[in-house]
């Protein structure tokens, strides 16, 4: 994981690998509607959205094209039949995450799958990533900026938490090691410990006990990370 020089961290992202989305659903339009309108355009655009998000170094500046993309995922999911038999289009990511327990000495494996409920989640997952890196690229000796790695750091554990129900409402969890339930959970509650030390660093102007208070959810936060981790299914993914 990636860590900045107050030890929080930042979760790895996945990797996208390129494909040709505009081919296969124009043909599919085309031969469910005819030529009575041309999406070309459209469909180009929503083509070039998807290298513009998705095939980047990282998202310290920017995640909003990988939102776009997403909301335009949610927009075709129903519209567009994306499957094996139908608009076949496959989508290869490589894991964040290596099986063994350690990002050394080993290689992320590639995985695929036709549907488009994985490419979903794997956007999902890339879009936790670049609120924890957003966080991590706020310089926290200034208040607003705390402020604002604060709301990254809840924002990627909401993130986390929700894949960790899309992945489990879709029976995507073979297809990746990063979407084992046990890691999504220790990487939520992960996010979330880290928002309230954050939190925490601002607690020398609290009265103790509400002081004391945070010190406590802040712990509670990071023990519920830890036990996710060690569980047997994700103690062999998550590094130490």
């Amino acid at each position: 994981m990636i860590s900045n020089t107050n030890n929080l961290l930042a979760i790895p992202a996945k990797k996208s690998f390129d494909v040709n989305l505009s081919i296969p659903i124009k043909n599919f339009i085309k031969a469910t509607f005819g030529d009575k309108e041309d999406y070309s355009a459209s469909v180009d655009g929503f083509n070039s959205l998807r290298a513009e998000a998705l095939l980047r170094s990282n998202y310290k500046d920017d995640c909003s094209k990988l939102l776009r993309y997403y909301d335009q995922l949610n927009a075709i999911e129903h519209k567009l039949p994306i499957t094996e038999n139908q608009i076949r289009i496959y989508f290869k990511w490589q894991d964040a995450f290596v099986s063994g327990g350690s990002l050394f000495g080993s290689k992320q494996k590639t995985n695929g799958s036709w549907k488009l409920s994985y490419e979903k989640a794997c956007v999902l997952f890339n879009i936790g990533h670049a609120y924890s890196e957003l966080a991590l690229a706020q310089n926290l000796s200034i208040d607003e900026q705390m402020k604002i790695a604060l709301r990254y750091f809840q924002l990627s554990s909401g993130v986390f938490s929700f894949l960790k129900d899309y992945v489990n409402a879709n029976s995507l969890s073979d297809l990746s090691v990063d979407f084992e339930p046990a890691v999504l959970a220790s990487i939520s509650w992960l996010m979330l410990a880290q928002a309230a030390e954050l939190i925490y660093m601002k607690s020398a102007s609290f009265k103790d006990e509400v002081a004391a208070k945070v010190a406590a959810h802040a712990a509670d936060c990071y023990k519920e990370a830890y036990t996710s981790a060690k569980t047997e299914s994700a103690k062999k993914i998550i590094p130490e």
